[in-house]
């Protein structure tokens, strides 16, 4: 089997890349528990802003589908749905019952918007617009922009800590001083929630 020719070699990284994003937003909207900023970051850093943000945004629409498959579950089986969301890791009961609360309201998308920097997790959204009987097409359109605009803000902030850090810094250093960073962040993280 013959190599890819050379000119088709640069979109071969960043096409990989904006699927991972995909990837990991759908896992991150259903069970999978570590954010999808951790890989958007990454390639904020090691392939730049632009394509950052091609993948924030695939982040997002993979966001909305697993989203689409938490609200089915919240449609379905409110009871299960909720008892799912208390069994994955560093989701808390109080962060249920705020996601929850917060989707009952009439202002639902800022309470989502909200939810996005405050740290409750995106699955108990989905759950919850379920179980509030929102319907599945205004709950997906919603939440692209919603998921865009965290993921966005922290590979855009990412990019340009990385930007001011090249002179001083080569690829490499970068990579592992943003992989400590979400070492520490990971770490305290999870000693708030043994506490």
């Amino acid at each position: 089997m013959s190599a890819a020719p050379p000119s088709a070699r640069p979109f071969a990284l960043p096409l990989a890349a904006i699927a991972a994003a995909f990837a990991w937003g759908f896992a991150e909207a259903t069970l999978f528990f570590i954010v999808a900023d951790v890989l958007l970051t990454f390639i904020a850093v090691a392939l730049g802003l632009r394509v950052a943000l091609r993948a924030a945004l695939a982040a997002a629409i993979g966001a909305a589908c697993g989203g689409l498959v938490m609200w089915r579950y919240g449609v379905s089986d409110p009871a299960a749905a909720t008892a799912l969301l208390a069994a994955v890791p560093f989701v808390s009961p109080a962060m249920v019952a705020t996601g929850m609360a917060g989707m009952a309201e009439v202002n639902w998308p800022l309470a989502m918007l909200k939810g996005s920097v405050t740290g409750i997790p995106y699955k108990v959204y989905a759950v919850a617009a379920g179980k509030e009987g929102l319907t599945a097409l205004l709950f997906f359109g919603i939440t692209i922009p919603v998921r865009l605009a965290r993921f966005a803000l922290a590979a855009s902030v990412v990019a340009a800590i990385s930007a001011l850090l090249r002179r001083r810094l080569d690829l490499r250093r970068r990579l592992m001083l943003l992989a400590t960073f979400w070492v520490l962040f990971y770490g305290e993280f999870w000693w708030r929630w043994m506490s």
